[in-house]
């Protein structure tokens, strides 16, 4: 496992960076009194995946569960009761979910909006409500109207979406801020706990990790033109998961509900790869953020598992042990929840040390691309205004087959993007990120 101690500078160039990245592996590869004999015995280093998120996985005999991990019903600001969503989903195929309400709304907001006729209420929470309403999750199931995940055969994951400033999930976690401790302007309005301190995005993550969460930063790309949004500025992500050690902020959500978020999010995520890898992963999640199943956009995660529990999802949430999908097709899962699209599927991933090869084996795949850090680490438009305001990741490789030793334009890390065209459409399958750096040769 990967030190939660980001040992590079985010703030350096690129090629410091990378050179720094580089002997700090080569070093901790070499055991702790490297430093002391560096000078005169320090064998030759060779490149090599130094962080493989699906190290170990047993191909021939590892489940594949479809999870989706951001679901909203009318508990805030959904269009549908917990037991509806959970019932088309799972007729969907899907085994692993997440209700992420936000902790910021009062149950039945689309009825008071008048989105809603006021006979589809939901009753719940009926009482005694907790002593947190109404920013608890929607957890247990049981308690709204809808069986537990362990009847159905499914693993539920105690979910919120904290939506004070950019929104966040947190995962295996109650903590959610108070709607009555907000200023009038919520979600930027201030926002102030029971001692009447004033709460930022650091103490949410601090609280999570606290409470024994995990945690993941959401839709960065959404359009900066709503009230209750506003975008950050790279620095903003590079300063969050530097503070933030890998073991509970464990990822960036990508593949979110607009299109048009694509491009930000996922050159968000490489910029940060850039910066992080291989020492601290960055792990991408895949969310249709579903608040109306109808015209939902097709996004989720396929974790590769032994056995279906809580505790093995979470351990492949913090190691990385999934792949996302994500889909510029939608789905009305109310109406035909079992006509979702074919992905390309990852059926094994195979590193070879020797040989400097990862390859992977896939079906109904088009094309399969390989993507390491970006040409530049510099901005190129505003992120305020601009979709695209960063470098993408370069793409360095296509085939199924990567020689990281001979490939040239490979960094600190190389991720697999396996594509498949339908028409008009685009459905697309991420591997995530393998760290790339330099381990002595025996």
């Amino acid at each position: 496992m990967p030190s939660d101690r980001m040992i590079s500078n985010p703030r350096l160039t690129r090629r410091q960076t990378l050179q720094a990245a580089a002997g700090a592996s080569a070093l901790a590869a070499a055991g702790p009194l490297a430093g002391v004999f560096a000078a005169a015995s320090a064998p030759t280093p060779r490149t090599a995946v130094v962080l493989n998120p699906y190290q170990g996985v047993d191909w021939r005999t590892c489940g594949r569960h479809k999870a989706a991990l951001h679901l909203h019903t009318l508990q805030s600001d959904g269009y549908h009761e917990l037991a509806q969503v959970v019932a088309a989903y799972r007729q969907a195929g899907f085994e692993i979910m997440s209700i992420t309400d936000h902790d910021w709304n009062y149950p039945n907001a689309r009825i008071e909006w008048k989105h809603l006729p006021a006979e589809k209420a939901s009753p719940y929470p009926k009482g005694p409500r907790g002593p947190n309403f109404p920013a608890d999750p929607t957890w247990p199931w049981s308690d709204y109207g809808c069986a537990a995940p362990s009847a159905l055969g499914m693993v539920g994951i105690q979910g919120n979406e904290l939506t004070f400033r950019h929104h966040i999930n947190s995962y295996f976690s109650d903590y959610g801020v108070w709607y009555t401790r907000t200023g009038k302007s919520a979600p930027y309005g201030g926002i102030v706990d029971a001692a009447g301190k004033e709460v930022w995005e650091d103490d949410q993550l601090f609280a999570i990790r606290d409470k024994g969460g995990l945690a993941v930063i959401n839709h960065p790309g959404i359009p900066d033109s709503h009230a209750w949004w506003q975008r950050k500025p790279l620095d903003w992500y590079v300063d969050r998961y530097q503070k933030h050690a890998a073991g509970y902020l464990i990822g960036l959500e990508m593949g979110n509900n607009e299109p048009r978020q694509y491009p930000y999010d996922e050159g968000l995520w490489d910029q940060l790869l850039a910066r992080f890898m291989p020492q601290r992963p960055i792990w991408g999640f895949a969310n249709d953020d579903m608040h109306q199943m109808r015209g939902a956009r097709q996004a989720f995660t396929v974790f590769f598992l032994q056995a279906l529990s809580d505790a093995s999802v979470r351990r492949a949430m913090q190691t990385g042990c999934f792949c996302i999908c994500s889909s510029t097709k939608k789905i009305d899962y109310e109406q035909a929840p079992t006509s979702g699209s074919t992905f390309p599927k990852l059926a094994a991933v195979e590193v070879d040390e020797t040989a400097g090869t990862i390859r992977l084996q896939v079906a109904d795949c088009d094309q399969v691309r390989w993507v390491s850090s970006p040409e530049s680490l510099e901005p190129v438009a505003d992120y305020r205004t601009s979709d695209s305001p960063w470098p993408l990741g370069r793409v360095v490789h296509t085939g199924d087959t990567l020689h990281f030793r001979q490939v040239a334009g490979i960094r600190n890390y190389v991720r697999a993007e396996l594509c498949r065209r339908e028409g008009q459409d685009t459905h697309r399958t991420l591997t995530n990120p393998f760290g790339i750096g330099a381990r002595p040769s025996s």
